[in-house]
């Protein structure tokens, strides 16, 4: 006896949907410039695009009103993200950490603090800014071996 519940073709979700209709940034062209301002370049640029092209493909399939541009929190991509744009965004997040963390030496109130530190809390910056660092890194080479299994991106020469 057939199963007169089941359907024979299948709704696809709005979210299979959108999906489907995303599309990834070109693959970012190695630079010769300084490692650390690129990889937060390529980063960025990956955010954006992530936020842009969803809002794209959810007003091409006219589903605008299942979501709120102006909501004020925003992140109604994260879940539509590739796998390489999910390790930019975690990129950024350690690398604005590291930033912050730098600031204690570089920043406009190092004198303050790190011409007071001892010896001893100095050595604990440094080991906290090599997790930092090391994070950072970690979270770039996802991003290049999540791009690597696209296909996508280029060999510096």
């Amino acid at each position: 006896m057939p199963d007169t519940l089941a359907r024979r073709h299948p709704q696809t979700s709005t979210a299979d949907l959108i999906r489907r209709q995303r599309r990834a940034l070109p693959a970012p062209q190695p630079n010769a410039g300084p490692w650390r301002a690129w990889a937060a370049r390529v980063c960025q640029a990956e955010v954006e695009h992530a936020r842009d092209d969803f809002w794209r493909a959810v007003h091409e399939l006219g589903l605008a009103g299942l979501h709120d541009r102006d909501d004020g929190y925003g992140g109604h991509e994260r879940p539509f993200l590739f796998a390489h744009e999910a390790k930019a965004h975690a990129a950024l997040s350690w690398l604005s950490h590291l930033q912050a963390h730098e600031s204690d030496k570089r920043g406009p109130w190092a004198a303050v603090r790190w011409n007071t530190w001892d010896a001893e809390r100095r050595r604990e910056w440094l080991e906290r800014r090599r997790y930092l660092w090391a994070g950072f890194v970690e979270q770039m080479r996802g991003y290049r071996e999540a791009r690597a299994e696209m296909g996508e991106l280029p060999r510096a020469a």
